[in-house]
């Protein structure tokens, strides 16, 4: 199925400790040593774990280093942890690089019809808004394996544990960036989470993997991106098309990055109110959001909550 502009994804099935949780690595590859710290920090929260079967100590990995395992490993053991019913919610290990390599093979009906909580963000973000299109199912933008091995704060873990037990948070503050651009604007918007890593956006444009972003509150992050190149993400996005109909922008954490102007710019000529602040992306905090989910943004109070 594909998700059509204005429909709000379905929320996957309640994870609660106890559960089991798959780990899987579609992009780069983790040191041993960090992914065994991560996976005992993911046990500790009271999960059992399971890994795919190109994390498993002692596999033979073929293809270049930049990857966990050639592009038909990687994707052959995330299909056999989906195909697994016992997982109740995959966690991603790691981002780096190598998801867009392998999106047009994603067996897309086995996920759909085996639904659960995907979380991840940074290059995975184009898998995850892939399941919100192809599947109509929510997927989360969140910690990996990396971020519970440096060790959550404890405002993460809660939201990593309350949005896959289907709690409702209370409403994330945000800071008005360009308070002019929300001038004779409605005070309240509300739309559906969409977005994540702007490079790994501008990267998917054009693939048919991404949803509409109209009506969407579309949230951007990244990390370790010159302004110049920020700019040029988001003038992908705007030129494409892509960013046609979106009701609000969000910036989560721009790390290491000069995006204000750029972000400014972006959302004054797509015209809509641009706001940042949120805890999302490459450091602490990092919590964790349904993408795909209603949401409501009042401008007047500068706060963030979700609706359904």
């Amino acid at each position: 199925m594909t998700l059509h502009p204005g429909s709000s994804a379905r929320r996957p099935p309640l994870v609660v400790p106890g559960d089991r949780v798959g780990i899987a690595a579609l992009s780069g590859r983790i040191e041993a040593a960090r992914l065994s710290t991560g996976v005992a920090a993911l046990e500790e929260l009271g999960f059992s774990t399971v890994v795919a079967s190109n994390l498993r100590s002692g596999s033979r990995l073929s293809g270049r280093p930049l990857f966990a395992g050639s592009d038909a490993e990687r994707l052959d053991a995330f299909h056999e942890l989906v195909a697994d019913e016992s997982v109740a919610a995959i966690v991603f290990a790691r981002g780096g690089y190598g998801v867009t390599r392998i999106l047009e093979q994603v067996d897309w009906a086995l996920l759909a019809s085996r639904p659960r909580a995907y979380v991840g963000y940074s290059d995975l973000a184009p898998l995850l808004l892939g399941l919100v299109a192809r599947t109509g199912m929510v997927a989360f933008h969140g910690p990996m394996v990396v971020d519970f091995e440096r060790g959550l704060l404890p405002e993460e873990r809660q939201s990593f544990l309350g949005a896959l037990a289907g709690e409702r948070p209370p409403a994330w503050p945000l800071d008005a960036v360009a308070p002019g651009l929300s001038a004779g604007r409605p005070r309240v918007i509300e739309g559906r989470l969409l977005g994540g890593c702007l490079s790994m956006l501008a990267a998917t444009v054009g693939t048919g993997l991404l949803p509409s972003f109209e009506d969407s509150i579309l949230v951007l992050e990244d990390i370790d991106e010159p302004e110049y190149r920020i700019d040029r993400l988001l003038t992908q996005l705007r030129t494409s098309g892509q960013a046609a109909g979106v009701r609000a922008v969000i910036a989560g954490h721009f790390t290491n990055c000069d995006a204000r102007a750029s972000l400014i710019d972006f959302a004054d000529s797509v015209g809509v109110p641009l706001f940042g602040g949120l805890p999302a992306g490459h450091e602490a905090p990092n919590h964790t959001f349904p993408l795909g989910a209603r949401i409501r943004l009042d401008a007047g109070t500068a706060t963030l909550e979700i609706v359904s």
